[in-house]
């Protein structure tokens, strides 16, 4: 039996983000930029390339995604004071506001699919999910098992 997992796992996050990604078109962003703003409220004055780094992203991915949250007036960037060719990002009040409509974005489509699983069923999941996580997180990956 040929594995199946990464394939499933993929697909399955890929119809998630397309889910968010229609709820959220009346706000005018994307699942992308939501990641930037959720990790930049974890991570908050963080330098941009640090923040690329957290998103696995290139640094001049980042920067246009950070240019159209500073135009939406969402994050500020600023002068590293230890490194003038870096900026800090910090997000604004109006993104502090933007985040309660996104978590409910994101807590409705997740209700909506796992609306078929009981409360035992996704807390299992969920358990199952995270120790995959962590011990992928904790054991890198070595060719052959």
């Amino acid at each position: 039996m040929h594995s199946r997992i990464g394939f499933l796992t993929y697909e399955i996050s890929h119809a998630i983000r397309q889910r968010f990604n229609r709820e959220m078109e009346n706000m005018g962003l994307t699942h992308a930029q939501w990641r930037a703003l959720v990790l930049l409220s974890e991570n908050e004055n963080c330098r941009q390339v640090d923040l690329a780094d957290k998103l696995e992203v290139k640094p001049i991915t980042l920067a246009r995604q950070v240019d159209l949250l500073e135009e939406a007036g969402l994050v500020c960037r600023k002068k590293d004071h230890e490194d003038r060719r870096a900026y800090r990002l910090e997000l604004t009040a109006k993104a502090n506001s933007i985040m309660q409509e996104l978590w409910a974005v994101a807590d409705s489509v997740e209700n909506q699919v796992l609306g078929i699983l009981s409360a035992d069923e996704e807390a299992l999941l969920l358990d199952l999910l995270q120790r995959i996580k962590a011990h992928i997180t904790e054991h890198p990956f070595v060719h052959g098992r």
